[in-house]
Protein backbone atom coordinates (compact mmCIF):
# COMPACT_ATOMS: atom_id res chain seq x y z
CA UNK A 1 0.00 0.00 0.00
CA UNK A 2 1.41 3.16 -0.94
CA UNK A 3 0.69 6.64 1.35
CA UNK A 4 -2.21 7.93 -1.29
CA UNK A 5 -4.26 4.57 -0.40
CA UNK A 6 -2.98 5.00 2.97
CA UNK A 7 -4.88 8.48 3.36
CA UNK A 8 -7.74 6.83 1.26
CA UNK A 9 -8.59 4.63 3.43
CA UNK A 10 -8.35 7.48 6.43
CA UNK A 11 -10.74 9.71 4.18
CA UNK A 12 -13.40 6.89 3.15
CA UNK A 13 -13.22 5.52 6.94
CA UNK A 14 -13.76 9.12 7.96
CA UNK A 15 -15.26 11.53 5.93
CA UNK A 16 -12.35 13.99 6.06
CA UNK A 17 -10.72 15.80 3.09
CA UNK A 18 -7.55 13.96 2.17
CA UNK A 19 -5.56 17.15 4.24
CA UNK A 20 -7.45 16.39 7.09
CA UNK A 21 -6.59 12.78 6.61
CA UNK A 22 -2.58 13.39 6.48
CA UNK A 23 -3.03 15.46 9.55
CA UNK A 24 -4.65 13.09 11.35
CA UNK A 25 -2.57 10.46 10.20
CA UNK A 26 0.84 12.05 11.14
CA UNK A 27 -0.36 12.84 14.56
CA UNK A 28 -1.84 9.19 15.27
CA UNK A 29 1.28 7.63 13.93
CA UNK A 30 3.76 10.32 15.82
CA UNK A 31 1.46 9.86 19.43
CA UNK A 32 1.57 5.93 18.42
CA UNK A 33 5.31 5.89 18.42
CA UNK A 34 5.17 7.67 22.29
CA UNK A 35 3.63 4.43 23.14
CA UNK A 36 5.01 1.58 21.56
CA UNK A 37 8.51 0.13 22.54
CA UNK A 38 11.32 1.64 19.81
CA UNK A 39 11.52 -1.88 18.09
CA UNK A 40 7.51 -2.41 17.96
CA UNK A 41 7.45 1.28 16.40
CA UNK A 42 10.40 -0.17 13.87
CA UNK A 43 8.78 -3.18 13.15
CA UNK A 44 5.29 -1.14 12.21
CA UNK A 45 7.55 1.58 10.64
CA UNK A 46 8.75 -1.47 8.07
CA UNK A 47 5.41 -2.26 6.63
CA UNK A 48 4.78 1.40 5.88
CA UNK A 49 5.04 3.70 3.16
CA UNK A 50 8.96 4.80 3.05
CA UNK A 51 7.13 8.51 3.03
CA UNK A 52 5.07 7.83 6.62
CA UNK A 53 8.24 5.63 8.08
CA UNK A 54 10.10 8.58 9.92
CA UNK A 55 6.33 9.00 11.93
CA UNK A 56 6.77 5.98 13.87
CA UNK A 57 10.68 6.85 14.23
CA UNK A 58 11.85 8.34 17.56
CA UNK A 59 15.12 7.98 19.82
CA UNK A 60 13.05 7.30 22.82
CA UNK A 61 14.47 4.25 24.86
CA UNK A 62 10.94 3.42 26.61
CA UNK A 63 7.39 4.11 25.30
CA UNK A 64 5.60 6.49 27.64
CA UNK A 65 2.24 5.11 29.59
CA UNK A 66 -0.55 6.74 28.73
CA UNK A 67 -4.51 5.07 28.00
CA UNK A 68 -6.52 6.11 25.61
CA UNK A 69 -7.64 9.14 26.81
CA UNK A 70 -4.60 10.77 26.90
CA UNK A 71 -3.45 9.54 23.28
CA UNK A 72 -6.80 11.37 22.01
CA UNK A 73 -5.92 14.46 23.45
CA UNK A 74 -2.42 14.20 22.01
CA UNK A 75 -3.62 13.35 18.63
CA UNK A 76 -6.29 16.48 19.33
CA UNK A 77 -3.43 18.65 20.40
CA UNK A 78 -0.98 17.65 17.04
CA UNK A 79 -3.75 17.34 14.57
CA UNK A 80 -5.78 20.77 15.93
CA UNK A 81 -9.10 18.80 15.76
CA UNK A 82 -11.33 18.88 18.36
CA UNK A 83 -11.38 15.78 20.97
CA UNK A 84 -14.67 14.66 20.24
CA UNK A 85 -13.67 14.12 16.52
CA UNK A 86 -10.56 12.76 17.19
CA UNK A 87 -11.72 10.33 18.83
CA UNK A 88 -13.81 8.64 16.33
CA UNK A 89 -11.56 9.53 13.34
CA UNK A 90 -8.58 7.56 15.13
CA UNK A 91 -9.87 4.43 14.22
CA UNK A 92 -10.02 5.15 10.73
CA UNK A 93 -6.25 5.09 10.56
CA UNK A 94 -5.62 1.83 12.46
CA UNK A 95 -7.88 0.32 9.62
CA UNK A 96 -5.91 1.52 7.35
CA UNK A 97 -2.61 0.54 9.43
CA UNK A 98 -4.88 -3.31 9.91
CA UNK A 99 -4.92 -2.93 5.75
CA UNK A 100 -1.34 -1.92 5.45
CA UNK A 101 0.58 -4.08 7.41
CA UNK A 102 1.04 -7.96 7.32
CA UNK A 103 -1.17 -10.69 9.69
CA UNK A 104 -0.69 -10.04 13.37
CA UNK A 105 1.20 -6.92 12.53
CA UNK A 106 -1.14 -4.52 14.13
CA UNK A 107 -2.18 -7.57 17.03
CA UNK A 108 1.57 -7.03 17.66
CA UNK A 109 0.66 -3.59 17.97
CA UNK A 110 -2.25 -3.93 20.34
CA UNK A 111 -0.79 -5.87 22.61
CA UNK A 112 1.52 -2.88 23.86
CA UNK A 113 -1.57 -0.95 24.08
CA UNK A 114 -4.37 -0.84 27.20
CA UNK A 115 -7.66 -2.71 26.44
CA UNK A 116 -9.33 0.32 25.82
CA UNK A 117 -8.15 0.81 22.80
CA UNK A 118 -10.56 -1.31 21.51
CA UNK A 119 -12.97 1.21 21.09
CA UNK A 120 -11.02 3.15 18.19
CA UNK A 121 -10.36 -0.36 16.56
Amino acid sequence: MNEGEFIRVVCNESGLTQDQAEILTQATLETLAERLTPEEADDLASQLPESMQDLLLSDRETPDDFGLDEFVRRVSERSGADVSEVREDVHSVFSALRLATAPGELDDVLSQLPREFAEVL
